[in-house]
């Protein structure tokens, strides 16, 4: 009797998964994304598949809850933007002018409160870095990274405490 193996099976439907997902999709990143969370889900459940048929055809299950898991979480993301009608977009009457200095003074205030530290983080962060890649850039660990961001986001709380409702 041939011993079944799970991650062969799966490696094997690779590309049809991916085919699957990508007529769902139309975006080829999104689809792998999909894919790779259905082989975890596959995988990390590999006691309840017995047969060979069964993870490749539960997988095309999976994969399409998890496209409309997907899709609805970025049709109410949609509809919770906030629209804004392009001719008055950027129209200022004269009083406004002198509220967005107060604004950015208020704000270059702020950040002239933080640490050399903190304005490096900031930037990091504001740039999309995630926690490993600012960990090797500041020369710190993981975890210190995860420390100092929840300090900087505690400092900012404060420092913005009048204009954001806590």
């Amino acid at each position: 009797m041939e011993i079944f193996n799970l991650e062969q099976e799966l490696e094997k439907y690779q590309p049809s998964l991916f085919n699957y997902a990508f007529s769902l999709t139309h975006n080829r990143d999104e689809a792998w994304d999909i894919v790779q969370d259905v082989n975890y889900l596959v995988l990390a459940n590999r006691d309840k598949f017995e047969s060979r048929q069964y993870p490749f055809r539960i997988s095309f299950t999976f994969i399409k809850n998890r496209f409309i898991s997907l899709w609805r979480a970025k049709k109410d993301i949609e509809n919770k933007i906030i629209h804004l009608d392009s001719e008055k977009q950027y129209h200022f009457e004269p009083y406004d002018k002198i509220v967005i200095y107060q604004d950015y003074y208020y704000i270059m205030n702020i950040i002239n409160q933080l640490t050399e530290q903190e304005r490096v983080l900031t930037g990091l962060l504001i740039e999309g870095k995630h926690y490993d890649e600012i960990g090797k850039i500041m020369g710190v660990k993981k975890g210190t990274v995860k420390s100092r961001i929840h300090s900087l986001r505690k400092k900012l709380k404060g420092l913005f405490s009048e204009v954001i409702d806590l």
